[in-house]
């Protein structure tokens, strides 16, 4: 039948649990209780360092066979795309057949197929006894480069902390404004703009905002200095350094 919705998965070493759960909470508003979840609510696996992929529920089937029906009988079709299996990192008595299951499905969709660089990827999946079909959209690990930004500190957070606090904080409502009041060298803000917010970074430091500004332009990150004529700025009232960093 068809359907609606996302299945979501995660995967979190154990002594950052505490952090998974905090930020599912933000994210999703719910108190997490397994790795896979389902949720109404769309949410790019990029923005968290625990989610891996999400699948957007197209059809949900009992077997395989009325999953290739269903398939079949909307003449799905697409340009250069990838069938992918889902893989849910629990008990899946189809895990080792998954290649096949993918090229079934493949054969039923219209177009040509592409396997290195797919501008869309559907997605497989089977969990509690369905078949689920549907978008994949898996999780990009860009933002690990930015341990490779040029200025850092022994002091400052790890990526996947500062990633959090931008979750914790804006909730994956990308309209709303941040603000990091002790930027230091800028890792939130790096994650915040990865995110795709606006983000205000405010550092004391002259020395340290400078460095903060090498790591925002290495990433080729805009930079926006503040200026005493803008009204935005007018709560800093002590020569605060700030800069607005946007995509």
């Amino acid at each position: 039948m068809k359907t609606g919705g996302f299945i979501y998965n995660l995967n979190y070493p154990s002594y950052e649990k505490e952090s998974c759960e905090i930020e599912v909470r933000s994210l999703f508003k719910f108190d997490l209780k397994e790795k896979v979840f389902f949720d109404s609510r769309k949410v790019h696996p990029s923005i968290s360092p625990f989610l891996k992929s999400r699948l957007e529920i197209r059809y949900k089937a009992s077997t395989f066979l009325e999953l290739i029906e269903l398939t079949t009988k909307d003449k799905i079709t697409a340009s250069d795309f990838m069938v992918k299996y889902m893989e849910l990192g629990i008990d899946d008595p189809h895990f080792t057949k998954r290649r096949e299951y993918c090229k079934a499905i493949g054969l039923v969709i219209g177009g040509p197929a592409c396997y290195t660089s797919p501008k869309i990827i559907f997605g497989i999946t089977f969990y509690k006894g369905n078949w689920y079909f549907g978008n994949l959209t898996e999780r990009s690990l860009y933002w690990k480069k930015h341990n490779n930004k040029p200025n850092s500190y022994s002091s400052s957070i790890g990526l996947s902390t500062a990633k959090v606090l931008i979750n914790i904080a804006g909730n994956g409502d990308t309209s709303k404004r941040l603000i990091d009041p002790c930027c230091g060298v800028g890792t939130v803000l790096l994650e915040g703009i990865w995110a795709g917010y606006d983000i205000i970074g405010c550092e004391i430091n002259s020395k340290t905002a400078e460095n903060a500004r090498k790591n925002l332009r290495h990433f080729n990150y805009w930079i926006l200095r503040g200026g005493s004529k803008s009204a935005e700025y007018s709560i800093m009232k002590q020569q605060l350094l700030l800069a607005i960093f946007r995509i």
